[in-house]
């Protein structure tokens, strides 16, 4: 499954680029993940949280990223497998950072991946490809939340150091949330004069 997304940062480039390039900043960003250890070679050890209604999987692997600084381009790729339920996952995430005025920052981000297993259901159909816009919007929601925090992070060293609540996916409340819009949204299509009042 292929995902787009375009946004702007209010932030300089070479800023930008050190974030994007720092592996712990970017998975506190994407809900669910985690990095457990670091294993050399701008490769880790990582852990990626999901709960589905009453099933929970931690998808353990490896991360790794590839950085061409030339081109302000990087590429994150990781894969992992959950023992209870013996379900993998692999993908990459490669982003492009280019300037624009004044001192901000174009963000192009191509995330891929696949699932295979018990949970491999769950990705299939409109539904999860709308599930994973989710994410990818909660992702560039937190990332940005998180540049702007930076320089205020500094002085709060304590703060920032706090260890985090609970970082684990709800795909499942995510799957329940897209099908109420969508019911509503149907519902509403239905309502008798609902498009003459408009």
């Amino acid at each position: 499954m292929k995902i787009e997304k375009i946004f702007e940062l209010r932030h300089p480039r070479a800023f930008v680029w050190e974030k994007f390039s720092d592996v712990a900043f970017v998975a506190e960003c994407l809900p669910g993940a985690s990095i457990i250890d670091t294993l050399g070679e701008n490769r880790y050890k990582g852990r990626m949280s999901v709960k589905v209604g009453p099933m929970a999987a931690n998808f353990d692997g490896e991360i790794a990223i590839e950085t061409q600084q030339r081109d302000w381009t990087g590429v994150v790729s990781g894969k992992g497998a959950d023992a209870r339920s013996s379900s993998r996952a692999n993908g990459s995430f490669t982003y492009c950072l280019t300037e624009s005025a004044p001192e901000g920052t174009h963000v192009a981000i191509t995330a891929d991946f696949n699932l295979a297993g018990a949970l491999a259901q769950f990705g299939k159909g409109p539904i999860i490809q709308e599930v994973a816009n989710r994410i990818t919007a909660a992702f560039v929601h937190n990332f940005e939340a998180k540049l702007a925090a930076v320089p205020a992070a500094r002085g709060e060293a304590a703060k920032s150091a706090a260890p985090a609540q609970s970082n684990t996916l709800n795909a499942g409340g995510l799957l329940w949330s897209v099908l109420r819009d969508r019911i509503v949204a149907f519902l509403r299509r239905l309502a008798p004069g609902s498009s003459a009042k408009r």
